[in-house]
Formats: structure tokens, sequence, C-alpha cells
């Protein structure tokens, strides 16, 4: 009687850390945008403006006033990021990203799954960004966006 008593209590402990594990990983909202680079950055932006039409969410430039990143906007909580590349730079999608509710915790989450993860950092848009890259070597930004990030921003004021 006493072995299934504490057969019972096993599995209600280990219902609940199971389930503690589920609701950390809820941090993770979803696909937020793709990284897509273009070597013709100026018919890229029209086919997806204009042709597509996602929104101009922002734009990052260079000191020089060269574009670093278009942010188009597809729906209110997805983007295409739009990078410039040189002629020797790889074109196409060059990385997908993840939004997440708590960096801290995907972070901590995913190391403990022994991915490796770089630390996090603040992007050129002020969101919060760390990497990690698929078992076929595909970044991934896993990112949290703050109330000042520009991705935020365009996301509260989608209409």
């Amino acid at each position: 009687m006493k072995t299934i008593a504490w057969f019972f209590c096993g599995l209600i402990v280990g219902a609940a850390l199971l389930q503690a594990s589920v609701a950390q990983d809820r941090a993770r909202r979803g696909l937020n945008h793709v990284g897509i680079g273009t070597r013709n950055y100026d018919a890229a932006l029209a086919f997806y403006r204009d042709t597509l039409g996602a929104k101009e969410a922002f734009t990052i430039r260079n000191d020089d006033g060269t574009v670093r990143i278009t942010y188009l906007q597809v729906s209110r909580d997805t983007f295409i990021e739009l990078l410039p590349v040189a002629a020797d730079q790889p074109a196409g999608i060059l990385h997908v990203g993840i939004e997440t509710e708590d960096l801290a915790t995907s972070v901590a989450n995913l190391r403990e799954r022994g991915i490796t993860v770089a630390d996090p950092t603040v992007g050129v848009s002020k969101a919060r960004v760390a990497r990690i890259s698929d078992v076929d070597g595909v970044p991934i930004e896993v990112m949290q966006m703050g109330p000042d990030s520009m991705q935020r921003q365009a996301i509260d004021s989608w209409r």
C-alpha cells in the first residue's frame, strides 16, 4: 500500500514539474520575422511593399545614409526583415526570428535542452536578441520586444 502511495505521489510531483516546464515554454509567442537578404534592395522593397502590400514599419540606416535593415509588416505581429547584401554575400532567407515574452526564461530553457545560446544583446531596433542555430545551421533570433523596441512600437500602432 505504501508503494502505491509513493507511486501516486511521484506521478503528482512529476506532472507538476512537467506543467511548470510547459508553462515556461509558453513565453514563446511565435514567429516574429523572416530575415531576407537582397542584392537589389529597391526592387525587393517595391515588391514586398507595393506588390504584396506589406506596410513599411521602419528602416534603420547606417551612418553614411545607406539602408541597414527595413522591417515590413505583413500582419500585426509578423514582419519581413529586408537586408541589403553585397554581391559576395548570400541573398535569400538569412534567418528567422521567434518572439518571446521573457528572453531570460527562454534562454535558460534552451540551454537546459543542450542548445548553445549566445548571450542576449540589444539590437539596432532596441529589441533584446539571443542567437541560436538549428541542427542544419539555420540562424534563429530569439527576441523580446520591450516597449521601446521599434518592433513593439509597430505592433502597437498596427491598424
